[in-house]
């Protein structure tokens, strides 16, 4: 946890983290309003949540930027009381009450780090909007977004282990990662339910599975025609071998047809691909996409 402390230059927070502490040099002094009236925005932030009470943007440049605040923050504490469940109406009502200026703020980062892997089709599947903060506005729940725990209503306020607080510097990281595994820092102010799964949220997850196996099918006929591009024949049994081992899924005998078939060492380089992507294989070949390979 992170608090604003007094001392003879001001109010300002130390924050301790992995990152190591935060605080102002000794030449630091802060330009403070005269009053609480105006907190939080006369300190260069904003809350946001039903309660808790979180901060959701930082105004850089600001006294509450210098002093280490960031967004993502629960406020925990104002001047030693506990307002850990509190909303920001009720939050700010303490505050501006308090004789300090401003008023000592206990708080602690709540940002979560997701993990996203693209889809079949580079994307991950989520918008956001707006400026200070960046607003997850929809993300469907059968998305690469989706399944790692995004949500409309989220605020995203880190790309790839950079802040972010606007639209066009978010857009364009984000960008930048299509193709690859993207890193957010997200805000949720809202409590994570259990949704009930509706039959379109089925038939969307299973559009998603479908584009992937076919995808995967893709991925891997183009490997054959490289490998097997001069040997058609070679190319046709190992096709038909694929056939079988769809409907009667024999390892061993899977195993044991490929070294007949794969003769080469240019041809064994398949069986590693072959065995890594056996089930999604399988399940395209039964599918439908048969004409892919």
């Amino acid at each position: 946890m992170k608090k604003f402390l007094q001392n003879k230059k001001g109010r300002y927070p130390f924050r301790q983290s992995k990152r190591g502490p935060r605080c102002p040099s000794k030449d630091f002094f802060l330009s403070m309003p005269t009053s609480n009236q105006g907190w939080p925005e006369d300190f260069g932030f904003q809350l946001g949540g039903i309660g808790p009470t979180y901060i959701v943007s930082v105004e850089e440049g600001s006294s509450a930027h210098l002093a280490g605040l960031q967004a993502g923050d629960q406020v925990l504490e104002i001047e030693g009381h506990n307002v850990s469940t509190l909303a920001p109406q009720a939050v700010i009502a303490i505050a501006q009450t308090q004789k300090n200026i401003p008023p000592s703020i206990g708080v602690v980062s709540r940002i979560q780090q997701m993990d996203i892997v693209p889809g079949p089709d580079g994307r991950f599947g989520f918008t956001i909007v707006g400026d200070c903060p960046l607003l997850v506005e929809d993300c469907s729940p059968c998305s690469p977004a989706g399944r790692a725990g995004l949500r409309a209503g989220d605020y995203v306020m880190e790309v790839n282990g950079i802040p972010v607080r606007h639209h066009e510097m978010a857009a364009t990281l984000i960008k930048a990662s299509q193709g690859r595994t993207l890193r957010l820092g997200v805000l949720s102010l809202g409590p994570r339910h259990k949704r009930s799964t509706s039959l379109e949220d089925s038939q969307m997850g299973g559009e998603w599975v479908r584009l992937d196996r076919k995808h995967k099918a893709l991925e891997f006929n183009r490997k054959v025609d490289q490998i097997l591009g001069d040997d058609p024949e070679v190319k046709e049994k190992l096709f038909s071998v694929l056939k079988q081992y769809a409907a009667e899924k024999r390892v061993e005998w899977l195993a044991s047809v490929l070294l007949e078939i794969l003769t080469t060492d240019k041809h064994r380089q398949l069986i590693s691909s072959i065995r890594y992507e056996s089930e999604l294989l399988t399940a395209s070949l039964r599918g439908g996409y048969t004409c892919l390979l």
